[in-house]
């Protein structure tokens, strides 16, 4: 089984809501982009969840890894300042990442049958226009 994975977006390099915050509330970004990555089990649509409840602060630091207070402060600034910005919403007490399913959608054409299909037709491409008794 292929292990789950997420898009980063090379714009996030210049991105002002990223690049006017901490390395460590970066850090906390991708932190929490990946945690809802791994939530996704429970539902989709950017939501921070576990057995069908909203993971509060504590969870979401402890799911992060986070031990010391300076990281669990980047961790708190990060969120408010992503709110602020609207990239992230507390709703009902669920954490979600505003454009979450938006930005990681995989396109049709990227879809296992497609890019199965696209090979099948390259090769089938491949073997009509060679040479009869060409070895290469």
């Amino acid at each position: 089984m292929p292990l789950p994975w997420i898009k980063m977006w090379i714009e996030a390099l210049d991105d002002p809501k990223l690049t006017r915050m901490s390395l460590a509330e970066r850090g906390a970004w991708w932190g929490i982009l990946k945690l809802v990555r791994k939530c996704e089990a429970e539902g989709k649509g950017g939501k921070i969840m576990s057995g069908g409840q909203g993971l509060d602060m504590e969870e979401i630091a402890d799911a992060l890894h986070i031990k010391t207070s300076d990281d669990r402060k980047a961790l708190e600034t990060m969120i408010t300042k992503m709110e602020n910005r609207g990239s992230l919403v507390w709703n009902g007490g669920v954490l979600t990442v505003v454009n979450y399913e938006e930005r990681q959608k995989i396109p049709p054409s990227s879809q296992p049958e497609a890019v199965a299909e696209r090979v099948r037709r390259s090769r089938e491409k491949k073997k009509s226009s060679k040479i009869p008794g060409d070895k290469y």
